[in-house]
Formats: structure tokens, C-alpha cells, sequence
């Protein structure tokens, strides 16, 4: 199986499972369902999507250090309720950039395909990129107006420990 068609499949199981979500949960749910989520795991496949674009996904790892970053309750219900806001629009935009990526691959190794068609489709593929990118600076300024200086303090030390060159 194509990579391509493995991160297509990918996409719409999260899809899925981001409809199956129910929006009214207590505040006490809300932070049972942020230990549910597997961040290590879904930080690992952000990373294979990561090439898309240049900003990192930078939620799973917050969730994933929210003890050590000492995240408030309010501050975690928080960026839960911006996840489940914003999820489901960036993966949609994710999974079309990979069909538009494999469909531009296609056609390149097409002699019958003009340049200009090339320029067309990567021009589009780019505008799906700079939607994700939109995505992702609301999650940067979402985090951003969150933290205490503290916080921040503590966050650049998990980016250096993630491999994050600041």
C-alpha cells in the first residue's frame, strides 16, 4: 500500500472519530478525555504530515507535557475546546493536500500533461497549505494568550528536548 493512500486512510478513521465526539461533556470528561488520547502517538503521525508545512504541530506535544508545563485545569479545557473546534477542519485540509500531492505526482510523470497545469494544481496545493498554516497559527496564538511566562519557560526546555532548535 502507497504511503499516500495509508495517511488518506489515516485521515478519515480521525474523521471519523471526530464526529463521533460529543461536544457537551463535563469540565472533569473533558480532562479524562485529554488522558485518553494517545499525544505520543498522534504526535508521531503529525511528524509524517509535518512535511506539508513548516510549523510544527504543537498540541500533542503541550498535551503530552501538560504535568511538567503545570497547565491549569482551565488552561488544558482550554485547548481541548480549541482542538475540538479546529481538528476536524485541518484534518479535512490535511487529507486533501495528500490526494492533490499523489494526484500532482501523477501527473508530472505524464508526457500528455502541460507545464501549465503543473503550476495550476501546485498553486492550489500551496493555498491548502497556507489554510493549514492559518490553522496553526491560531493553535500558536491560542497558546500564546494561555501560558504564564512560566509556562513558556518550561515549554522552550520541552522544544530543545524534542529537537526543536530555538
Amino acid at each position: 500500500m502507497k504511503k499516500g493512500t495509508v495517511a488518506v486512510i489515516f485521515i478519515f478513521f480521525l474523521v471519523g472519530y471526530c464526529f463521533a465526539h460529543t461536544p457537551e461533556l463535563t469540565e472533569e470528561q473533558l480532562l479524562k478525555q485529554a488522558d485518553v488520547i494517545d499525544w505520543e502517538l498522534t504526535k508521531k503521525r503529525m511528524k509524517g504530515l509535518s512535511p506539508m508545512g513548516y510549523h510544527p504541530f504543537l498540541m500533542p506535544l503541550i498535551m503530552e507535557n501538560r504535568d511538567f508545563l503545570e497547565l491549569t485545569k482551565e488552561q488544558v479545557k482550554g485547548f481541548m475546546a480549541w482542538r475540538n473546534k479546529n481538528r476536524v477542519p485541518l484534518l479535512h485540509l490535511m487529507n486533501k493536500i495528500v490526494q492533490e500531492r499523489n494526484l500532482f505526482h501523477k501527473l508530472s510523470l505524464s508526457p500528455n500533461t502541460r507545464e501549465e497545469v503543473l503550476l495550476t494544481k501546485q498553486q492550489h496545493i500551496f493555498k491548502l497549505h497556507e489554510k493549514v498554516l492559518k490553522l496553526q497559527l491560531s493553535c500558536r496564538r491560542e497558546i500564546l494568550d494561555t501560558f504564564t511566562e512560566s509556562q513558556w519557560d518550561n515549554f522552550q526546555f520541552v522544544l530543545t528536548e524534542n529537537g526543536y532548535e530555538l
